[in-house]
């Protein structure tokens, strides 16, 4: 009997401390400060020379965050990396920038014709689907010049994430268009069906264009 209550005991402080430190990593992680956060809107990736090209565009989150919106003309904040591998990407992050990337807010990813083209939107696909912090609602597009689309900045410094979220968020019920998530992406993909067709955005001198 009290080799059965030893054990029990034993068990207990193992699930305690188990438990334990799963709670200081999840709080380790929750535990960055707002400001000390980058928030991309829109994710961008191109495959170019044998290196996947990523670029975030940050959302305007100036309540939640501290941050301020940028003054008219001023770089909206994107942060551009490469790498072989979207590891080797992170690490790059990692060296390179202040901040912890926080890409809870994502709601736009664009997808460069080049890497579709070259069929490397596997290992994006299976990268982006095992992070948890990826939302499957967030829309998809494809564009044959993805730094240019990237850098439009359009009334009041509205950026090509924000455009394209009001495209289909921001209009009256019966004006609304239904656009492709990654959740559609994942289902083709997975099943496979290959990509579904997405829809392409132009620039032209009057602003972006589906």
């Amino acid at each position: 009997m009290k080799r059965m209550i030893k054990k029990m005991t034993k068990k207990g402080a193992q699930a305690v401390f188990l438990f334990g430190g799963a709670a200081l990593l999840l709080c380790g992680c929750s535990g960055v400060e707002p400001e000390k956060r980058l928030y991309p809107l829109v994710m961008s990736v191109d495959y170019v020379d044998s290196q996947y090209r990523v670029s975030y565009g940050m959302a305007d989150l100036p309540g939640a965050t501290g941050q301020e919106k940028p003054e008219e003309g001023e770089d909206p904040g994107n942060v551009s990396l490469s790498g072989r591998d979207f590891r080797e990407i992170e690490k790059e992050y990692d060296r390179s920038q202040e901040k912890y990337l926080d890409v809870s807010h994502l709601e736009v990813l664009i997808l460069g014709d080049d890497m579709i083209r070259q069929k490397q939107c596997a290992a994006l696909l299976n990268y982006l689907k095992e992070d948890p912090l990826v939302g499957e609602d967030l829309y998809v597009f494809r564009a044959s010049d993805v730094e240019e689309v990237m850098a439009y900045q359009g009334d009041d410094n509205q950026t090509i994430g924000e455009y394209l979220v009001g495209i289909y968020e921001n209009r009256p019920y019966n004006q609304k268009r239904s656009g492709i998530t990654l959740r559609q992406v994942y289902n083709s993909w997975y099943g496979q069906e290959g990509l579904p067709a997405l829809p392409l955005i132009k620039l032209r001198e009057d602003g972006p264009y589906l």
